[in-house]
């Protein structure tokens, strides 16, 4: 009896389990404060300060995992960039890409040629940052390792066959750590004296595509 209740319940799980593929890009807005302060200190006048949010482009992709009908497991990779230019007095530039990838949890609802999900998820966060400097035009590079943490609420609705449309809304915190270059220095902001730091808090919005598999 045992044996024959497992076999109902693993088969009831494989009929429901799927893999869903995702491709996006959207546009975060992103608050950085550390960052914006360095910046509004060494590279902007005070009519040109950068605000306490800032917009950022984001390109991702998504693989996941539909356990049962309520459940789903998914695998995110996100590519954040961003760069900021002054040109009053010398071309100086600063920007940055954060990879993020994320391993997310997802309560789903399913209906003919539709699915929204609602979840969360945490993974480690990877930056990697370049400045040419006011008075030189030497470009250092910097990178910092932290992690983040991401809520989400995702639609698709059928566009044919096996494929959908997709968009989706998130927040995230990433604690992006503090920057060091090559040398293992550390980038000090000299606004606070303190290593500089890239953590963030950001709200996006992605539209995609996403297929069955």
């Amino acid at each position: 009896m045992k044996k024959l209740l497992l076999l109902v319940v693993l088969l009831g799980v494989s009929a429901h389990a799927q893999w869903i593929a995702r491709g996006s890009m959207g546009l975060n807005v992103v608050s950085m404060s550390d960052l914006r302060d360095y910046l509004n200190a060494n590279y902007f006048g005070s009519g040109n300060q950068l605000a306490q949010f800032t917009s950022a482009i984001e390109f991702g992709g998504e693989i996941c995992y539909q356990i049962n009908p309520d459940y789903q497991l998914g695998l995110e990779f996100s590519y954040e960039y961003n760069s900021f230019t002054e040109t009053i007095i010398s071309t100086s530039t600063f920007s940055y890409a954060s990879l993020q990838p994320t391993a997310l949890w997802y309560y789903t609802i399913t209906g003919s040629g539709y699915q929204f999900k609602f979840g969360g998820g945490v993974g480690p966060r990877f930056i990697l940052a370049s400045e040419t400097s006011p008075y030189t035009t030497a470009v250092i590079n910097y990178k910092s390792f932290g992690y983040g943490v991401v809520t989400k609420a995702d639609a698709m609705t059928a566009l044919g066959g096996n494929f959908y449309a997709y968009i989706g809304v998130d927040l995230r915190y990433n604690n992006n750590g503090t920057l060091s270059d090559a040398n293992g220095n550390k980038k000090i902001n000299n606004v606070t004296n303190n290593p500089l730091s890239l953590n963030s808090v950001s709200a996006g919005i992605k539209v995609g595509v996403a297929a069955t598999l």
